[in-house]
């Protein structure tokens, strides 16, 4: 019998290209999404038969249910899917950071709530959850997605001390800067000309370092030399500078 995925946010950037990658490897798919154009040109462009595409608008409680109940237990949990929301404190509106927060953290913990105890009676099953460099790190205007990211990030590490001698693998994958339409989404489209192209890491190759330490039981991995080597300076207020500086838009 194949291996089944499930994978948020699957039509563009990280979860597409983790959906091709599993694709090569022969699982069965159930992709969620929100955007039905996108979805449709990942159905595409993916050209896999074993993809299922699924609309779903996961910041809100009742589609985490209704995909809970009429999905599939999957052997491989992605939670990918999120927003890069940006806006200087007090900016946002509150539905708009109440949705954001249940998109990137709420919902997620939701998610793999409603899947475990079932992962756990077939014995085995992995979880990656894509979080954010953000999460350890101070980012000015960005405090929203950079809280939301922490979050889940605490979460994802508590519980896979506590799924380990369950069968259950639980990996959190910090990301940089990486090469998506997502900034552009969140008016920061400027980030493409300020930070320098060694800052940027591909999509693909966010996948293929996650999933090898996703398949080796790590609990956590920071895709790219240069985030992996800057990370215990991440704290400085140096950093914290630097960041303010790549986000001024001129």
């Amino acid at each position: 019998m194949k291996s089944r995925a499930l994978i948020t946010g699957a039509s563009s950037g990280i979860g597409f290209a983790y959906a091709k990658h599993l694709s090569k490897e022969g699982w069965v798919l159930d992709l969620i999404s929100e955007n039905e154009e996108r979805s449709i040109r990942s159905k595409e462009a993916l050209d896999y038969l074993d993809a299922n595409f699924y609309l779903a608008d996961l910041s809100k409680k009742s589609s985490i249910k209704e995909i809970i109940s009429n999905y599939e237990t999957p052997d491989l949990i992605v939670a990918n899917a999120g927003i890069a929301i940006n806006g200087s404190i007090g900016k946002l509106g509150e539905l708009q950071k109440e949705d954001a927060y249940y998109l990137m953290c709420g919902g997620v913990i939701d998610l793999i709530e409603g899947f475990v105890p079932k992962m756990i009676k077939k014995g085995n099953g992995r979880i990656v959850i894509i979080s954010s460099i953000g999460a350890i790190t101070a980012m000015p205007k960005s405090s929203i997605y950079a809280s939301a990211k922490a979050g889940i990030y605490i979460y994802g590490k508590s519980i896979s001390a506590e799924l380990k001698n369950k069968g259950i693998s639980v990996t959190v994958s910090l990301p940089g800067y990486v090469e998506t339409e997502a900034h552009k989404k969140a008016g920061l489209d400027h980030l493409k000309s300020k930070v320098p192209s060694w800052m940027w890491v591909s999509a693909d190759k966010v996948v293929n370092q996650t999933e090898k330490a996703s398949k080796k039981g790590k609990s956590e991995v920071i895709p790219g030399i240069v985030y992996k080597l800057t990370k215990p300076f991440l704290k400085f207020s140096a950093a914290i500078n630097v960041w303010r500086v790549i986000t001024k838009k001129n």
